[in-house]
């Protein structure tokens, strides 16, 4: 075969070969549904309810009485959300800078957790331009003088199930020197297994935080507020689900979520998009458990400690 014709035959099979490659919702959906569904997978959203407003009053009380503890909660609560939300309620942004004075500090621990972890995470919060810069001597006088400088009344750390027994020592060591409380944030793995810790350089950090709160579950009434929120927030008016109406829809969410937040608007996204591609499509507890019967629930707490 000439060269002239191995080129056509292959620029042929390229063509039927990236035709074959069509992502699969482009071959079943229409251009405006595909749009949609896109729209549907980006909604992201969080709904304050009264469990938030009586999280904030014990935060409040904390911070008042300069006192150390922490706040647990099973994955997917939207906890961390809450925290979030709490600052916002005290501290104003400007651009990536937090506004002086800067009473409420968030700030989330990515893994490993260790003490320069924990200052870069707080240095980024504040949005210092030297966040990563120096040795941990360094980022602990730099953190130390942005808390002082900005007026800081009480630090909360998200995600303290990742810190080292270094990093809490950073952390008690600010409280006593600083006289700033601060709030540890994580899951039941935090108080149950790590606070609660048997061994004896943990003592320090379990006496240092005796103050204790769990942040609930959803009810099925603040699950249906969730419900029709999302809807009216994300849902054109006449494409409404209309969960809350259906009582063997909202009985099909509060099982398989849990009364956990997060959980729950993951399954109302998919049966919002589930809808688009069937239309009529029955939206009750049977048809919805057959459909989407591989889904896990979530496990919202251990009976026993591990």
């Amino acid at each position: 075969m000439s060269e002239t014709n191995l080129a056509s035959a292959n620029l042929e099979f390229q063509k039927s070969f990236d035709a074959s490659l069509q992502p699969a919702e482009e071959l079943r959906r229409s251009p405006e549904a595909q749009a949609e569904v896109e729209r549907i997978g980006k909604a992201n959203t969080y709904l304050p309810l009264d469990r938030d407003t009586e999280l904030f009053d014990w935060l409040d009380d904390q911070r008042d009485a300069k006192l150390c503890g922490y706040v647990t909660s099973a994955t997917g609560s939207g906890l961390l959300k809450a925290c979030q939300l709490y600052r916002t309620q005290y501290v104003k942004r400007r651009g990536t800078l937090l506004e002086i004075p800067a009473t409420v500090i968030y700030a989330e621990i990515d893994q490993h957790g260790g003490p320069t972890d924990l200052y870069c995470s707080i240095m980024e919060e504040i949005g210092h331009p030297l966040a990563h810069v120096g040795t941990l001597r360094d980022l602990r006088s730099r953190a130390w003088g942005t808390l002082k400088g900005y007026g800081v009344k009480i630090l909360i750390i998200g995600n303290a199930d990742y810190l080292t027994l270094e990093a809490f020592n950073e952390l008690i060591d600010v409280f006593i020197k600083m006289r700033i409380p601060v709030i540890l944030v994580g899951t039941y793995y935090l108080g149950d297994n790590i606070l609660e810790r048997k061994s004896l350089p943990y003592v320090r950090v379990h006496d240092s935080f005796l103050e204790s709160y769990e942040f609930p579950n959803l009810t099925k009434e603040e699950i249906i507020e969730v419900v029709d929120d999302w809807e009216e927030k994300f849902l054109l008016e006449n494409r409404r689900l209309n969960l809350t109406q259906i009582d063997s829809a909202i009985s099909y969410l509060e099982q398989r979520s849990k009364g956990l937040i997060e959980p729950l608007y993951d399954l109302i996204r998919k049966i919002a998009i589930l809808k688009i591609d069937e239309p009529n499509f029955e939206l009750n507890q049977h048809d919805l458990t057959q459909r989407f019967g591989r889904r896990k629930q979530p496990r919202v707490k251990f009976d026993r400690k591990g």
